[in-house]
């Protein structure tokens, strides 16, 4: 597959052009099929772009609200279209795999790359209930992440910095000292450790990312 991948992504000039125009065609003669259909509407805003093929190599997913899916890192990946909340672990690098018009080094992104199949149905994930919110099963130890709505005076502890984000209205932070912080739609906050423990209070939803 890193073969297939790395003789893909380097196509250039004629015979990067035929080809593309080939899948388009044949996208065309099916475009009914979902998949197909995403390519053609990918040709729009990327016309020519050799990352038109990549929907064929990669699971595509469309998450409903509160659903959730989970990458390891060097997994090839793409955000296509929607509001999502992406949490990732400390990186030092960005690779680009197509649908891009800026530089892709594509001998490093296939040595960074781990060609291992993964099941469609082990990538989503819904959320368990428990202590006021919604906790998503992050299977790595790097962090964590909740999800909590329409919630009042709820007690959380620090154990580690965490950040929280008012996704659709205002959210009350109350400290024991008397501090209180009030952060409003889109906006987030920085929690340090040595905070130990606060009251959250919001009749919206408030997405935590902690450890």
């Amino acid at each position: 597959m890193g073969i297939f991948f790395s003789a893909l992504l380097s196509l250039k000039g004629e015979v990067k052009e035929c080809a593309v125009n080939e899948l388009l065609e044949y996208a065309n003669e099916d475009k009914e099929d979902p998949l197909f259909a995403l390519i053609l509407e990918l040709s729009l805003q990327h016309p020519g772009d050799i990352g038109l093929f990549t929907p064929l190599m990669l699971n595509v997913i469309t998450l409903q609200p509160g659903e959730a899916m989970f990458l390891y890192a060097c997994t090839p990946h793409a955000y296509l279209k929607g509001s999502g909340l992406e949490i990732m672990a400390n990186s030092d690098n960005v690779l680009r795999a197509g649908l891009t018009p800026k530089y892709m080094d594509v001998e490093e992104l296939v040595a960074c790359t781990k060609f291992d199949a993964i099941p469609f149905d082990s990538l989503q994930f819904t959320p368990e209930l428990k202590e006021g919110g919604e906790y998503y099963a992050i299977p790595v130890e790097d962090f964590k992440f909740a999800l909590f709505e329409s919630i009042t005076d709820l007690s959380l502890t620090v154990d580690s910095a965490e950040i929280l984000l008012a996704l659709d209205n205002d959210v009350t932070l109350t400290h024991e000292s008397g501090e209180t912080v009030v952060i409003n739609k889109g906006q987030s906050v920085f929690i340090p450790a040595y905070t130990k423990q606060y009251q959250l209070t919001s009749s919206g939803r408030v997405a935590r990312a902690f450890n």
